[in-house]
């Protein structure tokens, strides 16, 4: 130790023998000064201290030849950790711990000072004759003395509840309290669930006896009576469900002061989210708030990880951080166990889980996003900011007495008789891992420093504690081992400010177990709660620790206690230790939620509606598909269909189920009555057009047909054109008003290339049935007299199979007056095609091809950055799920023949190391290409095993290639050099690469003069092997004019859409000229926003009107410019985004002090008109000048 170190030491002693002089009380505020810590420069953030400094020396045996007869599943295939529990049992001002024993009793340890700790054990009254197995441990203040109680868990013997008798003793009295239980108890979670102001008490359970209960005992609830005693109410509070438990947390998502409950299930047996029904009992609602959840799940815990105030959770499961141990076990576990569920169903799959607090009723899940859905055979999780920069970083501890996730091993197991297992097990080797912590940068990013920080130690370790055990200010570790002594860590930050907050209630339980703190410095928001059982069998010192960078004191803390009561502090000074005292009366205000910016309208507009999908099996002829291509829909198309001047609506139909066109009336939509409009098709609607193709201005309907559940080139997939009949009705178009195009589409968009005036048509291919590695073709058709001809390769050389079609938008990309066409491509690009004036097109890079090859689902555009040129918004497949990409680490695709049988196969590949490895599991690609086993005979050999080992150089070689090199959504960027118009890329926030997106709209939603973008997200089309990327609930992103956007919470935006959404389109309900949103889901009611417009801020309509071909002016381009010279652009157009038409009427916002100037208008055959804007005016109708 260095001689820096010995100095802080000392320092902090004489610091602390004073401590209580230099106390000062006012306003139930008690505050300690907290001594100055220096700087060893040559040390890690943490020290390991021995156990020759500490006296901490208690060896945890498990040593029971039990674990290997009798009880050899329980131990296995149970809870097998040992708790430790910190807080100041003796009330000396200093942090005691206490560690529970697996063969013996725990021992508790009496902090001296100094990193000097005395066994009091005996002394105290906790020495126990019957050891048996003790789990989790907790201090908690059951009688509401003042002092600290411990509650210890074990396995086949009762529970032990030492009751505190302030003298520094405890007494033993479970049984008498009603505690005594005699179960498989693993963990007790205290907290006030009646707010009654006594803690209440929920055991988790595990397994007990495999035979009589498989699937674990059912987890336990105790109401604390007031009196020392306790009640079980397990069943009227509606608890149910076998477990095989490792933690539960208390929680309270949505902030009505009932704490609620996250309790965690190993295995299959699926996590309960209970939430409390204001003290009347609980209600699971994990399917209706959380889109998936662990398979193994194991310790959690609660902490503000991206400091938006609100609480959010981690729950750990065992995905190795290896890509051989991976591949080599967990991946064929999920392969095996993976199957469909219903669409509203949470799904469960082995990783862990990082669920945002979004303040709404769903959960946002980002634990790949953030870096941390991987961290090996995981026990411990916590929350806590270790090195004081004002973000909650990450500690997990790691390790197992046998790798149960080896494939090889396990088959080695299996093949034995069951006799023969447990000496196999027995003679196995340990699993020893690396504990791991990960530093929080912000913006959802972690970085494992467990080595920087002198955190990553090796072995077996469960459960972990926090505590100022130095009385320094910040939180030092103890974490048990595997036949091992605790490890205890001492924390040397330094050169940052802190403070530490211990709660004592009047009305509340005495230590304000369940308050949350939230605390506001220069440098943002902070929110702590006071809970019980943190991390897996283990209760932290009953403290907030706060972490303040350089801030110099918090401005504002905000006290939510258990009773209901809130306080405000304000003006806290740093580096104090505050003990606050909740007030008798008093209850501060708090300010309310503002409004949110959208309101859900669905039931009031009779929008509210479900289409029911047939389900498609896909993988008979591909069984190595990676994503179903049944699931396209539904579509949305939004425009006049019977001509009273109000939008309508288009649901397109999917497989089993017809589309569905509803009609305005008022703020209400009825459906329509014309029967071509309903007809029932054998394959799903893919996009949708309202649009005019006869000149005979009454709007007619395109529908294009998509799906896989025909074969490739069936007529099934013919598009159909309905021609309007000016009142709602419609008629089916002569057979040779469309060219023959028997093609699985996606995308079809309309405008008049060619300037001729009938709108012309693009319809993009998206996949072959069948035959998913294989370019569909896509068609440009051109509009004469009402009959479409396909002009694909005289106008448009290579945009037959220009790819696998997404979205397609036609826009005047270079500015020259003539609408050119952009392509957004699965495995490619997005590519834009220059239209030479109607004659011919020619693909130009532009800057589009810098994005790189992608899963590109839409298109949206506006003019983001204010230069008055269109920008373009696309949607990818995010950064939340197993595909990584970049160009030096490709994703793969290879479609060819692998094996004798001549049958064409789908092997996806991932870049490592520079080295192409495959991605599916083992038993998956065996399944399908049997011969291939003698190449990889162990999946350790699969796990090594390259692209080229497995399949054969020549082989990959010869089959078809695809790669993706770019995941982000963003935006494409005007940018004008010396070679003209150029675009450049730039991702979106990273929070918006949280699912893949889908819909997009773009325009000015908040009425401040530039343009934002909404994104809806999700989707359920991987293969169950690789499972859903479902982690969003939609996206409004704010722009600033300058090309740069702020992603609005969804409790701000009100903007809540959970499921598979695909459609989105723009419409105003309630003709206010603000733009309102319409989303469909798949399998799932489809959802209708209002905009709920600031007061200072304003909005306006720009209806066009054009010639009889084209009365909608689709292709036109509007400009308005405001006072200040802010400029918006917007186009018109039919279809964008994703398989979604959105009104052709253009949206404008203002505000009120920058009214709009001039509206510009450059119309679709070339002419240029101005108009003034007047003042008021809300809506604008402008006509077309003569020709």
């Amino acid at each position: 130790m260095s001689r820096i170190v010995n100095l802080v030491l000392l320092t902090q002693m004489l610091l602390l023998s004073v401590c209580t002089a230099d106390a000062a009380t006012a306003n139930g505020i008690e505050q300690h000064p907290l001594p100055v810590r220096l700087a060893d420069e040559d040390g890690t953030l943490f020290t390991t201290l021995p156990p020759e400094r500490t006296g901490i020396d208690f060896f945890n045996s498990y040593d029971d030849p039990r674990m290997w007869d009798q009880r050899y599943e329980a131990f296995a295939f149970g809870s097998i950790g040992t708790g430790v529990a910190i807080g100041d049992f003796d009330g000396d001002g200093r942090a005691d711990i206490y560690c529970a024993g697996k063969t013996e009793s725990g021992r508790l340890y009496r902090n001296l000072g100094d990193w000097r700790f005395e066994d009091v054990t005996e002394t105290a009254g906790l020495s126990k004759a019957d050891a048996h197995w003790e789990l989790g441990t907790a201090f908690a203040d059951i009688d509401n003395d003042g002092d600290l109680d411990l509650y210890v868990c074990r396995a086949y013997a009762a529970n032990l509840l030492y009751v505190n008798q302030g003298d520094g003793t405890f007494v033993e009295a479970a049984e008498p309290a009603g505690l005594g239980i005699v179960d498989a108890s693993v963990m007790a979670s205290f907290g006030d669930f009646d707010r009654d102001g006594w803690l209440d008490v929920y055991v988790v359970t595990n397994l007990l006896d495999i035979k009589a209960a498989p699937h674990g005992q059912i987890d336990r609830l105790f109401r604390n009576l007031g009196d020392g005693t306790f009640e079980e109410v397990t069943d009227d509070a509606r608890i149910f469900g076998a477990s095989q438990g490792h933690a539960s947390v208390c929680w309270d998502p949505d902030e009505n002061g009932w704490p609620d409950l996250y309790v965690g299930k190993d295995f299959a047996t699926p996590d309960q989210l209970y939430f409390n029904r204001s003290g009347a009992g609980f209600a699971d609602v994990i399917d209706l708030v959380a889109p998936y959840f662990p398979y193994f799940a194991m310790g959690m815990d609660v902490g503000d990880v991206n400091n938006d105030g609100r609480l959010d959770l981690f729950v750990a499961d065992m995905l190795p951080t290896s890509r051989e141990q991976y591949v080599s076990g967990m991946l064929n576990m999920q392969a095996k166990t993976a199957t469909d569920i219903p669409t509203q169903a949470a799904a469960q799959y082995m990783r862990n889980m990082l669920f945002l607090n979004t303040g709404t009723s769903r959960l946002q899940e980002a634990a790949i996003l953030a870096g941390i859905s991987a961290s090996d055979w995981t026990w411990s999780v916590r929350f806590e900011d270790l090195d004081e920069d004002g973000r909650v970083d990450l500690h997990v501890t790691n390790g197992m007495f046998r790798d149960f996730l080896d494939a090889d091993f396990l088959a080695r197991v299996n093949k034995l008789k069951v006799s023969s297992r447990k000496h196999l097990v027995k003679t196995a080797p340990e699993l020893r891992e690396k504990n791991m912590a990960f530093q929080n940068h912000g913006d959802l990013r972690f970085e494992n420093v467990g080595e920087k920080w002198g955190l990553d130690h090796r072995g077996i370790s469960f459960s972990t504690s926090f505590g100022d055990l130095d009385g320094d200010g910040d939180l030092d570790l103890v974490f048990s081992n595997y036949n091992g002594v605790p490890t205890v860590c001492r924390n040397d930050s330094s050169n940052t400010r802190r403070v530490l907050v211990a709660l004592r209630s009047s009305t509340s339980n005495r230590f304000g177990i369940g308050a949350r703190l939230k605390i506001e410095t220069v440098a943002g928001t902070q929110v702590r709660t006071i809970a019980s059982a943190r991390g897996y069998l283990s209760t932290s010192e009953p403290v907030a620790h706060f972490g303040l960078g350089a801030a110099d004191k918090i401005e504002r803390m905000t006290i939510h206690w258990p009773s209901g009561r809130v306080q405000v502090i304000e003006n806290l000074a740093a580096d104090y230790r505050y003990t606050i005292t909740e007030p008798k009366v008093k209850t501060d205000r708090v300010a309310p939620r503002p409004s949110p910016l959208f309101q859900n309208i669905s039931d009031q507009a009779a929008l509210s509606v479900t289409m029911d999908e047939e389900s498609v099996y896909e993988f008979a002829e591909q069984p190595l598909l990676p994503m179903r291509q049944h699931t396209l829909g539904p579509s949305l198309a939004v425009g006049d269909l019977d001509g009273n001047g109000m939008d309508d609506v288009l649901i397109g139909g999917v497989a089993g189920q017809p589309r569905l066109p509803l009609l305005q009336v008022g703020l209400k939509h009825v459906v329509s009555k014309s029967p071509a409009l309903k007809i029932a098709a054998e394959t799903p609607d893919a996009s949708m057009l309202i649009f005019e193709s006869n000149g005979d201005e009454h709007p007619d309907l395109l529908v294009t047909k998509g799906g896989v559940n025909r074969p490739p080139s069936d007529a099934a997939y013919q598009p159909q054109l309905l021609l309007g009949r000016g009142n709602g009705s419609f008629t089916k178009a002569p057979a040779d008003a469309l060219p023959d195009f028997h093609v699985s589409a996606g995308p079809a968009i309309a405008a008049d290339f060619d300037r001729d005036g009938p709108l012309d048509v693009f319809i993009g291919g998206r996949v072959v049935p069948d035959n998913y590695g294989k370019t569909p073709r896509s068609t440009l058709w051109r509009n004469i007299g009402g009959r479409f001809l396909d002009v694909t390769d005289a106008v448009a050389p290579g945009l037959k199979e220009v790819g696998r079609v997404q979205a397609a938008l036609w826009s005047d990309v270079n500015q020259d007056g003539w609408v050119d066409l952009l392509i957004a491509t699965h495995w490619g690009g997005v590519r834009c095609w220059l239209n030479h004036e109607g004659k011919r097109f020619a693909e130009e890079e532009l800057g589009f091809a810098a994005a790189g090859a992608g899963w590109w689902n839409s298109i949206a555009a506006a003019d983001f950055n204010g230069d008055g040129i269109v920008d373009y918004a696309v949607g990818n497949l995010g950064l939340n799920t197993r595909y990584r990409a970049t160009p030096e680490q490709p994703v793969a695709l290879f479609s060819g023949v692998f094996d004798q049988t001549g049958r064409t196969q789908l092997i996806e590949c991932e870049t490592v190391d520079g080295r192409l490895m495959p991605i599916r599991a083992r038993d998956s690609l065996l399944a399908a290409l049997p011969s291939l086993r003698q190449r990889v005979p162990s999946y350790h050999d699969y796990a090594r095993a390259t692209a080229e080992e497995i399949f054969g150089a020549d082989q990959l070689a010869a089959a078809h290639r695809l790669e993706a090199t770019e995941m982000r959504s963003g935006v494409f960027l005007s940018s004008v050099d010396g070679e003209g118009h150029q675009f450049i890329f730039k991702p979106l926030p990273r929070v918006a690469q949280i699912a893949p997106i889908f819909g997009m709209v773009a325009g000015d939603f908040d009425g401040d003069g530039h343009a934002d973008l909404y994104a809806v997200q999700n989707s359920h089309t991987p293969t169950p092997e690789i499972g859903r990327f479902a982690g969003g609930i939609s996206q409004l992103l704010l722009g600033n004019g300058k090309g740069e956007f702020t992603a609005v919470e969804p409790q701000e935006s009100g903007l809540v859409v959970s499921g598979e959404a695909r459609g989105l389109a723009i419409k105003d309900f309630n003709l206010d000229a603000w733009p309102d949103f319409l989303v469909s889901r798949r399998e799932a009611p489809t959802m209708a926003f209002l905009n709920l417009p600031a007061a200072t801020h304003s909005s306006f309509s720009v209806r066009l009107k054009g010639n009889k071909d084209n009365p909608t002016a689709t292709g036109a381009r509007v400009t308005v410019t405001l006072e200040s010279g802010i400029i918006q652009a917007g186009e018109v157009y039919s279809g964008s985004g994703y398989i979604s038409q959105s009104t052709s009427t253009l949206f404008f916002g203002f505000p009120q002090d920058d009214p709009p100037q001039e509206i510009r208008v450059e119309w679709p055959q070339g002419t240029t008109t101005a108009h003034p804007y007047s003042p008021g005016l809300s809506k604008m109708e402008l006509f077309a000048p003569e020709m």
